[in-house]
């Protein structure tokens, strides 16, 4: 588990991506983040249990976006990884959970700069479920909450400046595409 989330890890390798998802180099991590950034593959998660939708605050101790309200889990896909390698090695790293049923629902590309650094990602939006509790890691995660749509909904509409911005999209596409209406429990 990380710790020292105040600096970029500068050996963590990222693979750099053209707006389509084909690769056309890696870089470091620290590089693909400083200054407008380079675009890079990443992916956010959707966690449902008991048909409720998990969020995370994000650590004060992370460089981008601390203390934010953020998906159930969010990283980057690594050189010679697939997204869903990807999605279960995170989730155990972040949350101590296995995803099952885990979906590609939609892709996006966005660039959100924070400070010195910022995003710019090539994105996809995996959901999935899983079962039993989680154990998150401190280091990322300052608290979790369970929540409807409609909630996270009507939340988003009051406070938008207490979610990442890639909370925001990935939402806002789960919404529009109709992915939503899979989810038991849940309504638009």
């Amino acid at each position: 588990m990380r710790t020292g989330l105040r600096r970029m890890p500068a050996e963590e390798i990222l693979v750099r991506v053209d707006d389509k998802d084909n690769q056309v180099g890696t870089d470091t991590r620290e590089n693909c983040h400083l200054g407008r950034g380079l675009r890079h593959r990443a992916y956010v998660v959707f966690l449902f249990h008991g048909g409720r939708l998990l969020l995370q605050r994000r650590s004060r101790e992370k460089l981008l976006w601390p203390g934010y309200w953020d998906v159930s889990y969010t990283s980057h896909v690594y050189p010679g990884e697939t997204y869903f390698e990807a999605a279960l090695r995170r989730g155990m790293q972040e949350l101590g959970v296995k995803p099952r049923k885990l979906e590609d629902v939609l892709a996006f590309t966005y660039e959100a700069p924070f400070g010195r650094y910022s995003e710019n990602e090539y994105c996809k939006l995996l959901v999935g479920e899983f079962d039993g509790s989680c154990t998150p890691n401190p280091a990322e995660i300052t608290e979790t909450k369970f929540t409807t749509l409609e909630g996270l909904r009507k939340e988003m509409r009051q406070e938008v400046a207490n979610y990442t911005p890639w909370l925001r999209l990935a939402f806002e596409g789960f919404l529009r595409n109709g992915a939503s209406r899979k989810y038991r429990g849940l309504t638009e």
